[in-house]
C-alpha cells in the first residue's frame, strides 16, 4: 500500500466525468458492466463516493469522491479506468479541489465586540460568545470534513472571481469582500432544506478557483437558487462560471443499465 497523502487542511474532492462509447460496448467481454458496477460498489465502502447518471452531452456518468487521502482518490481513478468496461468508458473531464473554511466568517472576538456594543456584558456576554464559538467550530468542521447526503440530484460547476478592470475582486478590501459574501450567503440560506452546497477551493489545483456541487431533491430548486444568486453583486459583478453538469443519483447497478453498459452481460 502506498503511503497516505493528506493535505494540511481539508479533504480532497475529485469529480470524474465519464462518457460511454456505445460503438465499443458490443466488444466488451461478458460481465464487463457487472465488473464496472462492482468497482464503484467496492469504492463506496472505502471512501465517500457519490454516483450520478448525467443528463446531456457533457457526460454520461458523474462521480464525486471526497477523502482525506489523495492517494485513495488516485487509486479510485485508476480502478475506474482499468475495469473490464474501460474500452467503452472514457474519462473525458475531471476536477480536483479541496474542502475549505470561509475567511469571511465572524470570529468570536468580533462577535464579542458586537455584543458589547449592544450593551451585553458580564456572564451573559461570555455565555453568548462561548455558544457562538461552539457554533462556528461546528460550521467550520462541517465545511472542512463534509458528509454529503444521498439527495437525488446534483449539479456541479466551476467558478472564479472576475479580475477585469473595476470589477476586480482581488482589488477590493477585506471588509467590502466580506459584505458582498455575507449578502450572497443570505440569498443562499433562503434555500435551506432544499439545496445543500459544497464549495471546494481549486486555486492552483485546477483551471478555475472553486468547484461548486449543489445537492437537491427537486431540479427546479437548483435552477431557482442559481438564478436568484446571480442577482447578488458578488455574482453579477465579480463571478465567472464554467459548464454546469446535472446528475441523477443512481446505485452502481442501476447506473450501468441506464447508461447502456448492462446489455453486454
Amino acid at each position: 500500500m502506498l503511503e497516505p497523502v493528506r493535505p494540511g487542511e481539508g479533504w480532497g474532492v475529485l469529480h470524474l466525468f465519464l462518457r460511454i462509447d456505445h460503438a465499443a460496448v458490443p466488444t466488451l467481454p461478458p460481465g464487463a458492466a457487472k465488473d464496472f458496477a462492482g468497482v464503484l460498489e467496492r469504492w463506496a465502502e472505502r471512501t465517500q463516493l457519490h454516483v450520478f447518471s448525467a443528463l446531456g452531452h457533457k457526460a454520461d456518468v458523474m462521480l464525486m469522491a471526497v477523502d482525506a487521502d489523495l492517494s485513495l482518490l488516485r487509486a479510485l481513478q485508476t480502478d475506474v479506468q482499468a475495469s473490464q468496461a474501460a474500452p467503452a468508458v472514457k474519462l473525458t473531464w475531471s476536477y480536483l479541489s479541496l474542502t475549505e473554511g470561509s475567511e469571511y466568517t465572524q470570529t468570536p472576538e468580533e462577535y464579542r465586540e458586537y455584543l458589547a456594543g449592544e450593551g451585553v456584558e458580564g456572564d451573559d456576554l461570555q455565555r453568548r460568545v462561548d455558544q457562538f464559538a461552539e457554533r462556528m467550530a461546528k460550521y467550520t468542521d462541517d465545511k472542512l470534513h463534509p458528509r454529503m447526503p444521498a439527495w437525488e440530484l446534483a449539479c456541479f460547476y466551476p467558478m472564479s472571481h472576475r479580475r477585469w478592470g473595476e470589477d476586480n475582486w482581488y482589488s477590493l478590501d477585506f471588509p467590502e469582500r466580506r459584505r458582498l459574501m455575507h449578502d450572497h450567503g443570505r440569498s443562499g440560506r433562503a434555500y435551506t432544506g432544499r439545496v445543500l452546497q459544497l464549495v471546494s477551493g481549486s486555486t492552483g489545483l485546477d483551471e478555475w478557483e472553486w468547484g461548486v456541487t449543489l445537492f437537491a431533491h427537486d431540479l427546479a430548486d437548483i435552477k431557482d437558487i442559481v438564478y436568484t444568486m446571480r442577482y447578488d453583486e458578488a455574482s453579477a459583478r465579480y463571478a465567472e462560471f464554467g459548464d454546469f453538469v446535472i446528475g441523477i443519483r443512481r446505485s452502481p447497478a442501476d447506473l450501468v443499465a441506464e447508461v447502456g453498459l448492462e446489455r453486454t452481460t
